[in-house]
């Protein structure tokens, strides 16, 4: 178990590329919701999923973000309130190719930084990423701000980066970083 973290599953957002909640779409026989919680539950002693709206799903805990905002980091500070855990590890709903295997490299690298993030693609990627609670005021005044740009947030603080080359070692064709936006996406990785 990855010690003194808490997985969160980012559902709070509109999915308008999507066209219907991203966590409900089915993927290879489980919803995107499942496909998260079952890679992230044995990694983790709690996975919560941070969402706008209260979930039927009644199998995992739930953070509700009551901004007016869909912003990923509205969702992170609500629950960097709502729990205590010094640690959170963030992925959107629709990724569903997470490698258990650089979670636990990654989570190694934490020591004394504010965040872990991989780069692919010559970006910082801001999900499928490590955000420790000193990262917290910062996000605040990000927010008061309208700074809302988690990649912005990643440069301004002490963050830990797994080259594209590192995180390759565990993921070999880096799919932990995609995302499923669009019902095409979903077919075209069904039939991959």
């Amino acid at each position: 178990m990855i010690e003194h973290c808490v997985a969160v599953i980012l559902a709070g957002g509109q999915s308008k590329r999507m066209g219907q909640d991203k966590a409900a779409v089915m993927f290879q026989g489980k919803t995107l919701l499942q496909h998260a919680e079952d890679t992230l539950a044995p990694l983790f002693e709690s996975v919560v999923v941070s969402t706008r709206n209260r979930r039927s799903d009644p199998n995992l805990p739930q953070v509700l973000d009551a901004s007016q905002s869909r912003a990923p980091m509205l969702g992170i500070v609500a629950c960097f309130e709502a729990l205590d855990a010094p640690w959170l590890f963030v992925v959107g709903v629709d990724m569903p190719f997470v490698s258990p295997k650089l979670v636990q490299y990654m989570a190694k690298q934490r020591g004394n930084h504010d965040a872990v993030a991989l780069q692919a693609d010559d970006m910082l990627q801001p999900l499928c990423c490590f955000y420790h609670r000193s990262c917290l005021p910062q996000m605040k005044a990000n927010i008061q701000a309208g700074k809302r740009s988690l990649k912005h947030l990643l440069q301004a603080v002490n963050t830990k980066v797994i080259p594209e080359s590192e995180a390759r070692v565990y993921d070999a064709r880096l799919q932990s970083v995609v995302s499923l936006d669009t019902k095409q996406d979903v077919l075209d990785w069904s039939n991959l």
